[in-house]
This record gives C-alpha cells, sequence and structure tokens, in this order.
C-alpha cells in the first residue's frame, strides 16, 4: 500500500484523510522499511503537505499513542515545532509553569533536543523535574500539582519505527508539525509555536478536523516558534466558536520594549536550566522576563483564561512576581521524586 502512496505523492497528488490515516498506522505498526520511509517523507516535503494530511496523520499518531484520563477538560498545551534553528532558551517550557501558577492545568508534551542545544526535557531534567512519568503518575500530576511533563518517547511508542529515519535526514519532515498535535493527555487548547507561517496556516487548517477548541498558532519573523518580541509575529487563531482568526502582535501589544534575538539566546541544558532558575528566583523585569509573560499571556488566552490580553499579560506577570510559577516548578520536582 505504501508504494502506491509514495507514487501517488511523486505525482503531486494529494493524499485523502483516510489515506493520510491509513499510511501513518503503517508507519506506526513497523510495516513500512526505512528506505519507503525516507522516500515517503522526502516525497511529502517536495509536493508540500495539505492540512487534510496534517490532520490524518495527527490523527493515527493519536490512535497509536497511550492515552492519559483525565479529570478535566480545562487543559493547556505550550509547545513549539522546533527546527527553527534561533538558539533562543526554553521559552515555552518556562511559560508553562506561568501558566500554572496563573491557576490553569498545563500538560507539557515534549521532548529531548532534536535541532537545538536544548529540548524541554533536556532542560526539566536539569531543574530536577522527573521527565519519565507513566500515564498514571502524569494523571496524578496534572490533578495534584496542576502540571505535568510528557516525554513523548514514552507515549508514541510505536515513532520508534520513525526515530531512525528521522535522525538520518537530519531535516524538517512533517513530524515536526505532529509532535504539538498529538498531546496524549487530549488538550483542546494549546497555543503552539511553527517554524513559518506557511506551515503555521496548514496547522490551523488542520486542527479543525481534530476535535479541539481553541489553539494560537504563532510565528515571528516567519522563522522563530514563538513570540520573541523582537519583530511581528503572526498569529493563525482557530477557535471553534468562530472562523479562523489571522492577526499580528508585537512587543506593543503587551507593552513591553522591543528586544533583540541576542537578549533570548540559550546554550546548553545547564545554562537555560539557570537562566529560568533566576527568571523565577530573583523575579527582574530582564528580556527574559517579558518574553515569557508574553508567551504566557497568550497561552492564558488560549485557554480561556480572559478574552482580554492584558489581564491576561497581568495574570502572567503575576504568577512570576508573586513567585506562583517557581512554586509550580519546585512541586512538580517534590512530586517527582516519590517516583525517581
Amino acid at each position: 500500500m505504501i508504494k502506491s502512496t509514495i507514487e501517488k505523492i511523486i505525482e503531486k497528488e494529494n493524499l485523502t484523510l483516510a489515506e493520510s490515516i491509513s499510511s501513518m498506522e503503517s508507519i506506526m505498526e513497523g510495516k513500512v522499511n526505512n528506505s519507503q520511509l525516507a522516500a515517503f517523507l522526502i516525497a511529502l516535503k517536495a509536493k508540500g503537505e495539505t492540512a487534510i494530511e496534517i490532520a490524518g496523520f495527527a490523527q493515527a499518531m493519536r490512535n497509536k499513542s497511550i492515552r492519559i484520563e483525565t479529570d478535566t477538560n480545562d487543559l493547556i498545551d505550550v509547545c513549539g515545532t522546533g527546527g527553527d534553528y534561533s538558539g533562543t532558551f526554553n521559552i515555552s517550557t518556562a511559560a508553562a509553569f506561568v501558566v500554572a501558577g496563573a491557576g490553569i492545568k498545563v500538560a507539557k508534551h515534549g521532548n529531548r533536543s532534536i535541532s537545538s542545544n536544548s529540548g524541554s526535557a533536556d532542560v526539566l531534567a536539569e531543574l530536577g523535574v522527573n521527565i519519565n512519568f507513566n500515564a498514571a503518575q502524569t494523571q496524578q500530576a496534572l490533578n495534584k500539582v496542576g502540571i505535568s511533563f510528557l516525554f513523548a518517547p514514552n507515549f508514541h511508542p510505536a515513532m520508534k519505527y520513525a526515530a531512525t529515519v528521522r535522525k538520518e535526514l537530519g531535516i524538517k519532515t512533517v513530524f515536526n508539525l505532529l509532535g504539538p498535535l498529538t498531546n496524549p493527555a487530549g488538550t483542546k487548547k494549546q497555543l503552539i509555536g511553527v517554524y513559518n507561517n506557511n506551515s503555521s496556516r496548514l496547522m490551523s487548517e488542520a486542527v479543525e478536523h481534530l476535535d479541539m477548541e481553541k489553539v494560537c498558532f504563532v510565528c515571528t519573523g516567519n522563522k522563530m516558534d514563538e513570540i520573541s518580541l523582537c519583530e511581528e509575529t503572526d498569529v493563525n487563531e482557530f477557535n471553534l466558536e468562530s472562523d479562523l482568526h489571522k492577526y499580528k502582535i508585537t512587543n506593543e501589544t503587551f507593552g513591553y520594549p522591543k528586544l533583540k534575538l541576542k537578549d533570548l539566546k540559550g546554550d546548553s541544558p545547564e545554562y537555560n536550566a539557570e537562566l529560568i532558575k533566576d527568571l523565577f528566583t530573583n523575579r527582574k523585569r530582564t528580556p527574559a522576563f517579558f518574553v515569557v509573560a508574553a508567551n504566557s499571556a497568550v497561552a492564558l488566552y488560549s485557554a480561556g483564561f480572559s478574552d482580554d490580553i492584558n489581564k491576561c499579560r497581568d495574570a502572567a506577570e503575576e504568577s512570576i512576581i508573586s513567585g506562583s510559577a517557581l512554586k509550580k516548578l519546585n512541586e512538580l520536582k517534590k512530586f517527582g521524586e516519590k517516583f525517581s
């Protein structure tokens, strides 16, 4: 089946939703060898993925994942596609604790670094967080602490069939777009950073088929998978209650100074962990404070905290300044110690 699918893609023909689900299921079941998978991914990249294909692939990955049952639908994930090579510190990881400190439960889905110096799992491990919770432990953390980390390999075991090819290809593929759309906790609200505007648009159209409620896809300068406050950020907002909404935000949206990329540079997991600890401990209005608060504000908006971005910004700032974000980090660390 995969051979005919590859031939179809090479001919620049788009897959149907059913074909997309079926082809990804074959990959996730180990029925596609490495050469075929490489051909599939390269042909798809050359053709250009469609929103329907992304939705089908994501649905298949969700079907093959280990799911987490929670006692609430009011969960959010704050993550990015990666692959933007901007070298910033782990902004969305820091924002996850800020959002949790503001009272919204966060199921943070992530992995170790593929293209950056420090992935979310890398910096969290350095911060002392147990990144290897199973489904039951994750559920407990969400219920008791209000935040948990979902280490992708633990919840997507079928991804092992694609791991070698992804690593050997060493380029962005459709899998970069699928990770943020396949949270095992079934989050219906998300802030997702995307590495270019076209992919952001496609993902925003794909979620119409994925039982989501409100998702903001952000891309700064058509190259960064986060709100940087250095340039204009394009937002593609999906809201189940309205049409897709496209708009731009800048540092002025939040009343913050315009930043320079060099002010946001990260390095090793150790360096980034110290930066986050300093932010949460000293709580000074540094570039790190501004960029984390801005991303947290849009995450709170996506979560339905308030439709007023100023109220979301104020709540994000209060979470940092009051020590609530640091408290959530320490609570998650302590919770994880019993399972180490």
